[in-house]
């Protein structure tokens, strides 16, 4: 009995081993001439012979995971080199597949999304990121490009929608960009002469940000411009109690303010005030100044004061120009005088910097990361 039953299973056996074989051939050789056909397409592809290109990749029986990957990551280094077009072209074919699976349809549209976006297409890379963050398709990565993009576009009302989003999906706090998203409305708004609107989106700024300096800024400009010189000074003030290194910035319109409601003393007694809390060389320099116009001797004595705590050459230079000495005059008016400040503007995130005080740092994209920063200028007489 047994005999015959292993007679019987063994021409089965080997008929069951030919079947296998032939079936994992036949998917190799499958497989083989889908390469072969890819490759023949991306050959086309770069020669930019598109229409050959598109027709060969349409043509594919198949695709597997591994050429889906290769022609991602082919289309975004052509975008990265600037090849707008080829990238285009590449994942348009790709995304005209029909056989793709739901993850796959999202990878390639995502691509598309950041080839328009890099073209300056922004409605069109929206159209299809929207989508996407509410599909949840790498959510993280879609608000970033479309917070990106708004902020490119200007479409503020849309950037603080994306940065509320962020916040609700856990990713981290963003109330100091969108309070920096309403100053900018503000800004407009006062520009337009919206002096509502411009208040309305301040209170939403603070609201967001108790110490955005720049809110309290706009703020009192704001005030300023409706005559409310007693609210631009306490707005002022306010940058001054969150951020002192913006004083020196703030110090003319502040100055003026107080003239206008004929209590300059008491900016004077202010600024004292404040130097003595924070005496760092910019604002020391600044109120040397104003104690120069009215009592030389108290801004000599301030400035020997601060030398005692260090040896800035700024400060060095202006006590030889106080100096009733006529050797520290001559000294001054021979070399002193040539000694400057210069006030540059630094990102605190990626050091790039620039001689005007914004708000939106053009290399790393940070918001309010800019500080002033005093150097040395020597002019040449």
């Amino acid at each position: 009995m047994s005999n015959w039953l292993v007679t019987l299973l063994l021409p089965l056996a080997a008929w069951t081993g030919w079947w296998i074989g032939m079936r994992k051939e036949a998917r190799d050789l499958r497989l083989s001439k889908s390469r072969e056909i890819y490759f023949e397409g991306l050959s086309f592809l770069l020669n930019d012979q598109t229409d050959q290109a598109l027709e060969v990749f349409l043509s594919m029986a198949e695709i597997d995971q591994q050429t889906f990957d290769n022609q991602l990551t082919l289309g975004a280094l052509f975008r990265k080199r600037g090849e707008l077009d080829r990238a285009l072209h590449l994942h348009k074919q790709l995304a005209d597949y029909p056989d793709l699976a739901e993850n796959q349809r999202h990878a390639v549209t995502y691509e598309l999304a950041k080839d328009y976006a890099r073209a300056g297409m922004y409605a069109h890379s929206c159209d299809i990121l929207e989508p996407l963050q509410e599909a949840n398709f790498k959510r993280r990565e879609v608000l970033i490009e479309l917070e990106r993009i708004y902020e490119r576009t200007k479409d503020w009302a849309s950037a603080i929608s994306v940065a509320e989003r962020w916040k609700a999906s856990g990713y981290g706090d963003r109330s100091r960009q969108i309070a920096q998203y309403y100053c900018e409305i503000a800004r407009k708004a006062l520009e337009d002469k919206r002096l509502a609107q411009s208040a309305a989106a301040l209170d939403e700024a603070l609201h967001h940000d108790g110490g955005c300096s720049r809110a309290y800024w706009i703020r009192a400009q704001l005030a300023e411009l409706q005559g409310e010189y007693v609210t631009a000074i306490h707005s002022y003030q306010s940058i001054a109690e969150q951020e002192v290194d913006f004083v020196p910035e703030i110090l003319p319109s502040l100055e003026h303010a107080y003239q206008q409601i004929g209590r300059e003393p008491e900016y004077c007694q202010w600024l004292e005030k404040t130097e003595a809390a924070h005496p760092y060389v910019r604002l020391t320099l600044k109120v040397v100044e104003l104690l120069a116009r009215r009592n030389p001797v108290a801004a000599k004595a301030l400035i020997e004061k601060r030398l005692q705590g260090t040896r800035n050459p700024l400060l060095l230079a202006q006590y030889l120009n106080y100096s009733d000495n006529p050797a520290a005059a001559q000294i001054y008016h021979q070399v002193g005088r040539q000694i400057a400040p210069q006030t540059l503007y630094q990102c605190d995130e990626c050091g790039f910097r620039q001689q005007r005080l914004i708000w939106h740092c053009p290399s790393c994209q940070a918001w309010a990361s800019f500080r002033p920063v005093i150097e040395l200028k020597l002019e040449q007489r």
